[in-house]
């Protein structure tokens, strides 16, 4: 299986626990303090996703093979984090897991985590290959969530 195939495959799984997240029935019982905080992790994921979209500009592929004539970004948010779409994602999601309050829904968003996971450690080998100045930067920046002091 070639890079482009595996990419691929991961993002259908990505999308398709994105599908079963957002499907998911509410409860009729939602707190109102878990309607607050799940809001209040949506926008905050908007937002970085929107930031991380932005920043990347014409390198930005849903596939996590790099684009061929792509530019390594290290500014703007990607000088806090090196994968602020997947922050973001992950924000968005926990939001949806939080104010829906069906507590089973965690499960989905533990295997969204992990395939992210994965997945970011994959592309991030292409990365270093493709980018002499990869590596220092990924010393530096950490993955999906920043430090609260630099």
């Amino acid at each position: 299986m070639d890079d482009l195939q595996k990419g691929r495959i991961l993002v259908f799984l990505q999308f398709a626990l994105l599908i079963a997240l957002a499907i998911f029935p509410d409860s009729t019982q939602v707190q109102s303090w878990a309607t607050i905080t799940g809001i209040f992790l949506i926008g905050i994921g908007v937002i970085v996703m929107f930031m991380g979209f932005r920043g990347l500009g014409k390198s930005l592929t849903a596939n996590p093979v790099p684009n061929q004539d792509g530019k390594l970004v290290t500014t703007g948010i990607y000088s806090r984090v090196r994968h602020p779409i997947y922050t973001g994602l992950l924000a968005i999601t926990l939001g949806l897991v939080v104010s829906s309050g069906v507590w089973g829904q965690i499960l989905l968003w533990i295997a969204l985590a992990m395939l992210l996971t994965y997945k970011l450690r994959w592309e991030e080998v292409m990365l270093t290959a493709k980018y002499k100045d990869y590596a220092e930067y990924k010393a530096r920046v950490p993955a999906m969530f920043p430090r609260l002091a630099r």
